[in-house]
């Protein structure tokens, strides 16, 4: 019988886009007959937790203590042993890993299973430590000499990402960008890997002006005010600090606009940053998806403008809520995005050996977006559209689904 465990990591990013493509997997498998389970590793427990789902069980296994080297080590020792005794190991095994793992820990499940491993690349380690400044990262692989110790762990990440696709059966990249880079780079053979772009659920529902308005009376929005909205963490890599000094040029020209950022980070660090605007600049913290939806159903205009984006699920999801988009031109967003036909693109330029965000360029889209809203409803409308056609949840299922019953 074949079985598919879906592996995840558990941090911080299950609670974004990787806890999204892990409900989309469990989507999609309940519609075949493929048996398939979750495991969570690394959990904040002190034992092991089994929880019955319905369809499938969910797996807790508490992390170990100590460094990091250490719970990767026993973690691929021992994680093979447990797994034995909660599955069968004569099944058909398909281990689908949502993070990078240690080579070791592959070799082990394959002396343990009869099993293949799929492994998705949600994001990189050396794109996180460059910014996504591939030119960057070519520079140092060629370096023999003079490594800074940034320039070693890049390296370092690189070799270990090497052997794991040596490993692997399948790599999964959701966006085109990054398999191209590492195929540039050789670290990947043609036949071991394929782009399977995110997708999600269809959850709009188009509202009424009278609805639109009961929003913003519920939370105290005036009706006059343009809407600019930004979700997602509030890291530098995000481009809200970026999006925080166009917004002052924005306002220059466009004061009756409103930036609403959605996301948790370094709310001090923000707040002095936007004291120039400290009543047309709101930070929402983290958000409901109801809180959310609200949100895009009010909004005039989205802003996604990461430094790098591995894909760009916030993007997306403004795009499935007919919201005119702008997005920096980097990693997933620039596939996601054709520029003034679904959305508006801004560049990212290198200042003093630094990937950042043409500020100005920025403030510009945006301030033609308010100032031109026939333009705005021309491109949320081809957004969506894309959106239906390229991006939405049985566009990804038929992909997965056909990968997991080919897959031998």
């Amino acid at each position: 019988m074949k079985r598919i465990i879906i592996i995840n990591n558990t941090d911080r990013a299950l609670s974004y886009g990787i806890g999204t493509y892990t409900g989309n997997l469990i989507e999609c498998l309940k519609k075949t007959e493929i048996a398939f389970d979750i495991v969570n590793l690394n959990v904040d427990r002190y034992e092991l937790n089994i929880v019955e789902q319905g369809d499938y069980r969910e797996y807790f296994i508490p992390a170990f203590t100590g460094s990091t080297n250490t719970k990767l080590i026993a973690y691929s020792r021992m994680l093979p042993f447990l797994l034995r005794e909660l599955f069968n190991p004569d099944d058909e095994i398909v281990f689908h890993f949502n993070y990078f793992i240690t080579s070791a820990l592959i070799a082990y499940l394959k002396k343990a299973f009869n099993c293949k491993v799929i492994l998705t690349v949600h994001f990189t380690d050396w794109s996180l430590m460059l910014g996504g400044d591939f030119r960057k990262l070519k520079s140092i692989l060629k370096k023999e000499q003079d490594i800074t110790p940034q320039e070693k762990g890049v390296i370092e990440t690189v070799k270990s990402d090497k052997a794991i696709f040596q490993q692997t059966d399948l790599a999964l990249f959701v966006s085109r960008h990054t398999a191209t880079t590492y195929s540039n780079i050789s670290l990947l053979r043609d036949s071991n890997y394929m782009i399977v772009n995110n997708g999600l659920k269809d959850e709009y529902k188009k509202k009424s002006l009278a609805q639109k308005r009961a929003i913003r009376k519920r939370y105290h929005i005036k009706e006059h005010e343009i809407i600019l909205f930004f979700a997602g963490r509030l890291d530098e890599i995000k481009g809200i600090y970026c999006l925080v000094e166009a917004f002052r040029k924005v306002l220059r020209s466009n004061p009756d606009s409103h930036l609403f950022v959605a996301g948790e980070g370094n709310f001090p660090k923000l707040l002095s940053k936007s004291r120039f605007a400290c009543t047309k600049t709101t930070y929402l913290g983290y958000l409901t998806k109801s809180e959310l939806y609200d949100f895009y159903a009010i909004s005039d205009i989205g802003i996604s403008c990461s430094i790098h984006e591995e894909f760009g699920l916030v993007a997306l999801e403004m795009m499935m809520h007919q919201l005119p988009v702008i997005v920096t031109n980097t990693g997933g967003l620039a596939e996601i995005v054709d520029d003034n036909i679904n959305g508006i693109k801004v560049p990212i330029v290198n200042r003093k050996g630094k990937r950042t965000i043409d500020t100005n360029q920025l403030a510009k889209k945006i301030s033609f977006l308010i100032d031109n809203s026939a333009e705005r409803l021309r491109l949320g409308s081809n957004a969506r559209q894309k959106f239906l056609s390229n991006y939405e949840l049985s566009v990804f299922s038929s992909k997965m689904i056909q990968i997991y019953n080919t897959i031998k």
